[in-house]
C-alpha cells in the first residue's frame, strides 16, 4: 500500500492504493457494491487497467475536486474514481470496463480518506487475496485492452509515452 496527499486538497486525508492479486471474491465484492454496500467504500478498479499509480492519482484528484465542487456524476467519489479512468462519459461503460468484474483476479483499491492502517485491516477482512506492491501494476496490465480502451496506436509501445497519453486522456475528459 501507498499513501498520498493530493495538494490541492490536502484536508480530504491521504489517498490509499492498494494492489490485490490472486482474489477469489470479485463476484461477491462486485454484488456488495452493485447493492449500495456502504462497507465497501472504496473504488474498486480492475488491475488490467492500470498501468501506473500517477493514472489512478490522476484520477481520484479529478474526482475529489468534483466532489468538492459537488459536481460529482456518479453516486461518491469512490465511483467517481472508477468513471474517471475512462475516456468516456458513458457512466454504465466505464464502470463496467474499468470497474472489478465476477472474474477479475487482480484488483487495485482505492481509498479516500481514513488511516492507513485501519484501511489495509478493514481490506484484508473483505478481500479474498494477497496484498502486492503497487510496482507490479505493469504487470497485471492487459495493454492490448489498454490501448483499445484509450484509443492508442498498436505502434506505440513504450509504457512511460502510453501513459502520458492515457493521463492525457483522463484530463481532457475532465475539461470537458
Amino acid at each position: 500500500m501507498q499513501s498520498f496527499t493530493l495538494e490541492l486538497y490536502p484536508k480530504r486525508g491521504q489517498i490509499h492504493i492498494l494492489l490485490y492479486k490472486n482474489v477469489t471474491n470479485a463476484a461477491d465484492l462486485r454484488k456488495r457494491l452493485l447493492s449500495h454496500d456502504q462497507e465497501l467504500s472504496y473504488a474498486f478498479i480492475n488491475a488490467k487497467v492500470v498501468l501506473d499509480k500517477f493514472q489512478l492519482l490522476v484520477a481520484t484528484n479529478d474526482a475529489v475536486h468534483h466532489e468538492f465542487h459537488s459536481s460529482l456524476k456518479t453516486h461518491n467519489v469512490h465511483s467517481e474514481i472508477v468513471y474517471n479512468l475512462s475516456p468516456t462519459t458513458n457512466i454504465s461503460e466505464s464502470l463496467r470496463r474499468f470497474g472489478i468484474s465476477d472474474s477479475s483476479t487482480s484488483i487495485v483499491v482505492v481509498k479516500v480518506g481514513g488511516n492507513a492502517e485501519e484501511v489495509r485491516s478493514h481490506l484484508s477482512t473483505l478481500i479474498h487475496g494477497d496484498e502486492a506492491d503497487i510496482k507490479e501494476f505493469s504487470s497485471s496490465a492487459d495493454i492490448s485492452n489498454m490501448k483499445k480502451y484509450y484509443k492508442i496506436d498498436d505502434g506505440i509501445n513504450d509504457q512511460k509515452e502510453m501513459l502520458d497519453l492515457i493521463v492525457g486522456s483522463i484530463a481532457i475528459k475532465s475539461s470537458t
